[in-house]
């Protein structure tokens, strides 16, 4: 082996190949056009040889005494800190197996004798562009995958921290409100308990959506799927906006199809998905209107969730930004509820996990249509409940 340093910057090519005349051709080509070049006469050392210098690029003979170059190249993918480099194999073989051979063992490209050594020049500064793509290609997603995995532990350790007070907070409030323990001297000291409470768990709800959200963003969500009947879930919907609708007047009519559909989903996020949808058509609803929460199959053999109020609607330019986390539109009517504009790209994410959409349909001044679509995937055999 002969080696001949031109300058510790430029690429190190390893040339193996038994012809002395084509390693002096080789060697004298590529240190003429600013590489430096290792030589190696037969594949018997190939393999300690790359790991003790670690080339750039290999330019490996295939017809070699002792081991050819097919086996040297199968040996050198062996070594996880080698099976990156590129290895462009000469050969005078040009028939289909023996290229096909070069790269099932782990060739990046081949060559065919009698070298053209420009081009083959050009060949090899263009395959070291694009291993060198790969390689910022590759740190960049192991850089994202270390960057998940610490917002994986941050999620975890914050939803402790955060939850585990705010858990203390309303019980003890609730205890406070329900006087458990006795009469409260100052009737006052209720209505701050109360407030305590109701602000305890809306500051609850905010940091489960905050929470719920990363997850998503980290891709971080999983779905737990069981057997969901469509009425229950509907009823637990309802009845937690029962009680909202009834203080504004607002009209609450249910429609599910008998016998009722069963379908394969997570029903916690399915039921998180239809109350934020209940919720906000009651909150945008004025007093004495009404709401429809209609359940039927749709064209594509899947089911649709539809809730249609008479409220104060959306411009059609405003549509898309109800999609975008923390954006909320202008309230021309004095607001029920406080919110953080979390709801609906939780829902529409959720929905996505689900292999479904949900889309708007909406006017200004005339109300909503929202529709959650689960695909005829999920269907599963029908029950009267």
């Amino acid at each position: 082996m002969r080696q001949q340093a031109v300058d510790d910057d430029c690429p190190l090519i390893l040339l193996v190949d038994d012809d002395d005349i084509e390693r002096l051709i080789g060697r004298d080509y590529f240190e003429s056009v600013g590489f430096r070049v290792s030589e190696l006469a037969s594949g018997d050392e190939f393999a300690p040889q790359a790991a003790a210098i670690r080339p750039d690029l290999i330019i490996l003979d295939v017809m070699m005494p002792g081991t050819d170059g097919f086996e040297a190249c199968r040996q050198l993918r062996l070594d996880p800190n080698l099976a990156r480099i590129p290895v462009l194999m000469a050969t005078a073989l040009d028939d289909e197996a023996s290229l096909e051979r070069a790269f099932e063992v782990g060739a990046t490209d081949f060559v065919v004798k009698p070298i053209a050594w420009p081009l083959l020049g050009h060949r090899a500064k263009f395959v070291l562009r694009i291993n060198h793509v790969e390689q910022e290609l590759r740190e960049a997603t192991r850089r994202a995958e270390a960057g998940n995995r610490a917002k994986s532990v941050f999620l975890t350790n914050m939803s402790h921290e955060l939850r585990t007070p705010l858990n203390a907070i309303i019980g003890f409030a609730e205890v406070m409100t329900e006087e458990i323990l006795g009469p409260l001297a100052d009737k006052r000291y209720l209505q701050y308990a109360n407030d305590i409470h109701s602000s305890g768990k809306h500051l609850l709800e905010l940091v489960n959506d905050i929470l719920d959200l990363s997850k998503i963003d980290a891709g971080m969500m999983e779905i737990h799927e069981d057997t969901v009947g469509v009425d229950k879930i509907i009823r637990a919907t309802t009845i937690l906006v029962q009680e909202r609708a009834a203080r504004h007047n607002i009209a609450l009519h249910v429609s599910v199809p008998r016998p009722a559909p069963v379908i394969r989903a997570d029903e916690v996020r399915l039921r998180q998905i239809l109350i934020n949808l209940v919720s906000n058509a009651v909150k945008f609803t004025p007093d004495n209107g009404a709401i429809n929460v209609i359940v039927e199959r749709n064209f594509d053999g899947g089911l649709n969730f539809i809730v249609k109020d008479t409220g104060i609607g959306m411009a059609e330019e405003d549509l898309p930004n109800i999609k975008e986390p923390f954006v909320q539109l202008d309230d021309p009517m004095k607001k029920r509820s406080d919110g953080t504009g979390l709801g609906v790209p939780l829902a529409i994410a959720m929905a996505h996990l689900h292999g479904g959409t949900i889309t708007y349909d909406s006017q200004l001044g005339i109300g909503t249509t929202v529709t959650l679509t689960i695909p005829a995937t999920r269907m599963l055999e029908i029950i009267d409940l």
